[in-house]
């Protein structure tokens, strides 16, 4: 992957980056946890242990960014044979039926030191150009209605809200991003 500067480093993580990773996370992940008014129990981000984080690095693509070695942003981009196991309405059900696969988005986050610095934005475009992502034409995430920011994030980066629900005590909206390119060809409609 491409250095942003001569700082920064964007790689794979590997399974010994799990312990510095589940640090990462379940300091972005209070950050978030906080600004959108969801109770502390709920996420299952702040409940994981590093044995979780290293299975997921194995078993996912797992971006991250380095400064010196240390990571200070991260996202996790799952590949989804069955998009329909994201439809909780019949609303979300008709855009999903319309794909075979898709790109789950989860575990995104950055350092408090690099909030705001335009770092997040290059994470989520290197996971929007992942095989992954691109072959599907379709990549989601959930993020909480309330956080306002992350929500206007997502809809900044050509996501869009495609329904929401609080099954887990929190309104949490599922944002889709439709890629244009050859998405036809992965549609099973």
């Amino acid at each position: 992957m491409d250095s942003i500067d001569n700082r920064l480093v964007f790689r794979e993580a590997v399974p010994e980056d799990a312990e510095a990773l589940h640090e990462l996370i379940c300091e972005a992940m209070e950050y978030y946890r906080m600004n959108s008014g969801i109770v502390h129990d709920v996420l299952e981000s702040l409940t994981e242990d590093i044995e979780s984080v290293r299975d997921r690095i194995k078993r996912h693509h797992c971006l991250c960014v380095y400064h010196d070695d240390v990571p200070v942003g991260t996202i996790t981009v799952s590949y989804c044979d069955n998009p329909m196991k994201y439809s909780f309405s019949n609303m979300t059900g008709r855009v999903l039926a319309q794909y075979k696969d898709c790109a789950y988005i989860s575990r995104f986050a950055v350092s408090r030191d690099y909030r705001d610095t335009g770092l997040g934005v290059a994470l989520i475009n290197e996971a929007l150009k992942l095989p992954i992502a691109t072959r599907s034409g379709l990549t989601l995430l959930h993020t909480a209605i309330a956080n306002t920011k992350m929500k206007d994030f997502y809809i900044n980066r050509g996501f869009r809200v495609l329904d929401s629900e609080d099954s887990r005590g929190y309104e949490r909206g599922l944002f889709a991003y439709m890629s244009d390119q050859d998405s036809r060809n992965n549609r099973t409609a």
